[in-house]
């Protein structure tokens, strides 16, 4: 009889607790809720070109399709302490302004190092145009490019003279590059 009575309280204290946690678990439910919200997102885009006539802006995005620079004396007859001067004109398109950095120009061949050639590059402004005038009227490279303003640049080129200067026969080639990055308004 004694276990028969301990069953009963077995059983009673399990079914006092089965409805204490379905009660638990009803009142649990009746305070939760969930809300959600969602939108869609679209990057921007912009385009970052350059021209060697001042007109017809191309993608130059490799080195190996980098557009071709029309210097104003003759690059391929070069002397010691001679200056060339070419133009080159930068244009973004887009939604966006972009910081604006240049990069070393990078040499090969007999140019691979510095010190046979010097390069420099200043801002003509609102003139597509490159000459030793230019050259001196210009200034800084801007840091920032705005869509729909064309960055028209001077890049001059120098050749050293002395005995680690420029040598009869050197050859090669030199990339100048660019990079933009798009900021937020």
């Amino acid at each position: 009889m004694a276990m028969h009575a301990t069953q009963r309280k077995v059983r009673a204290v399990l079914a006092g607790g089965l409805v204490l946690g379905v009660g638990a678990a009803i009142t649990l439910a009746a305070w939760n809720d969930s809300e959600f919200a969602n939108s869609t997102f679209t990057a921007g885009s912009f385009a970052f070109t350059g021209s060697s006539n001042g007109t017809d802006f191309t993608d130059h995005a490799t080195a190996g399709a980098s557009a071709s620079l029309s210097f104003q004396v003759n690059p391929t007859n070069l002397s010691p302490g001679e200056d060339v001067y070419a133009p080159y004109a930068l244009r973004l398109t887009g939604t966006y302004n972009a910081t604006l950095a240049s990069v070393a120009p990078v040499g090969t061949g007999s140019f691979a190092t510095g010190s046979k050639l010097t390069y420099s590059v200043v801002s003509t402004g609102a003139t597509f145009g490159c000459n030793a005038t230019a050259f001196a009227a210009g200034t800084a490279v801007p840091t920032t490019m705005v869509p729909g303003t064309d960055v028209h640049l001077c890049i001059k080129v120098s050749a050293a003279s002395g005995p680690s200067g420029i040598q009869q026969g050197d050859t090669g080639s030199v990339t100048w590059q660019w990079n933009a990055t798009s900021v937020a308004p």
